[in-house]
This record gives C-alpha cells, structure tokens and sequence, in this order.
C-alpha cells in the first residue's frame, strides 16, 4: 500500500512539473524570418583599423512569439570593412611611387535575441538585446609584407532598436531597425564594434 501511494505521488508531482514546464516553455503562434541588409559605420578601434562606411552586410534573424510582448529568437550574418590605406612617397621631388595597404574585417555573428515588442495596433516597435558569439577575421595586406590574417572568436553583446510595417496584402513587411555591435577583446586582439543601420523584408506567420 505504501508503494502504491509512492507512486501516485510521484505521478501526480511529475505531472504538476511538466504542466508547470509546458506553461514555462509555451510559445504563442506566430513568428517573423527577417532577411536585411546591413550598413554599418565603424566606431573606436574598428575606425581606427578600417573608417570607411560599409555597404557590405547582411543579417537573418529569426523571431518567435514568446509570452504577452516578449520575443526571442536568433541572428547571423556577415559584416565585411575596408580600406585601402595605401601611401604615395615622392622621391627628389619628381618621383611618386605608391605602396598598397589594405586593410579588412569580416565579421559572423552568432547571437541569442530577446526583444520586447511595443504594443501598437499598426506597427510592431521593438526593443532588444543580441548575446552571444562573433567570429572575426581581420587582414592586413600590402605589397610588401604579402597578406597577414588574423582569426579570432570572440563574445559580444547588440542592443537594437526597430519597427516592423507589415503590408496590408501580405504576410510580408518592411523592416527598419539600428543595432550597435560590441565584440569584447581577446588576450591577443582588440575590440571591435560598431553600428549597423538596416532595412529589409520581414516574413510573418
């Protein structure tokens, strides 16, 4: 008998906890699939290694409904910078010769993405956070020297701001959103950042 209601406790408790679990993990229906193109302007030691602006850059993020305003989801991507910083010497005043310098950074996100959506009943406003992963290959070439790669991995952190407009035929919206990119240094690298200014299309469900 003892048995028996050990095991009716243990059912009814196991029970409670995957009920508990399940309303823990509920996600409601309906998601959004972005695909944007990013430009992104260097801040910091980014600048400092490549200034110019860059127009080379994508980001997909996915994003699901989570309880009431919140989201989660996750983004990845590819953000490319470069300049050429290349230097001309004039020689006894008549000679001009020029020595190439390039300099490039490619950077892959990884990111888990947490975002609140602002309630609104035409637009969808949000605010949010990426944590995670940034992987970054920075190279330094010249006609010197040859090419110098450097690979390295990094943690990082993206706050982010954006709307969603969605069109009133479709599943479909325009996406415009801000984000700034902070990739923490490494023993043997520096840090890296910068802001990403983006605009693409949104799929919703």
């Amino acid at each position: 008998m003892k048995r028996i209601l050990v095991i009716v406790a243990a059912i009814i408790m196991s029970s409670t906890m995957y009920a508990q679990l399940g309303n823990l993990l509920y996600f409601n229906s309906g998601g959004q699939i972005s695909v944007q193109w990013n430009m992104a302007s260097p801040m910091g030691d980014t600048k400092d290694f490549t200034s110019n602006y860059s127009y080379s850059g994508i980001s997909i993020d996915y994003r699901h409904c989570y309880k009431q305003n919140i989201i989660i989801g996750g983004r990845t991507g590819w953000n490319g910078f470069y300049e050429n910083k290349g230097l001309s010497n004039v020689e006894n005043g008549t000679t001009t010769t020029y020595s190439r310098l390039e300099n490039k950074i490619n950077a892959i996100p990884i990111l888990f993405i947490v975002d609140y959506m602002v309630p609104s009943n035409k637009f969808i406003p949000y605010v949010g956070i990426g944590i995670g992963g940034y992987f970054i290959n920075s190279s330094v070439s010249s006609d010197i020297i040859g090419t110098q790669n450097t690979n390295s991995f990094h943690f990082g952190v993206s706050p982010e701001v954006g709307i969603t407009i969605p069109f009133i035929i479709s599943n479909f919206g325009l996406n415009l959103s801000t984000r700034y990119n902070y990739v923490v240094k490494t023993s043997k690298t520096t840090n890296f950042s910068w802001f990403d200014f983006n605009i693409g299309l949104s799929f919703m469900y």
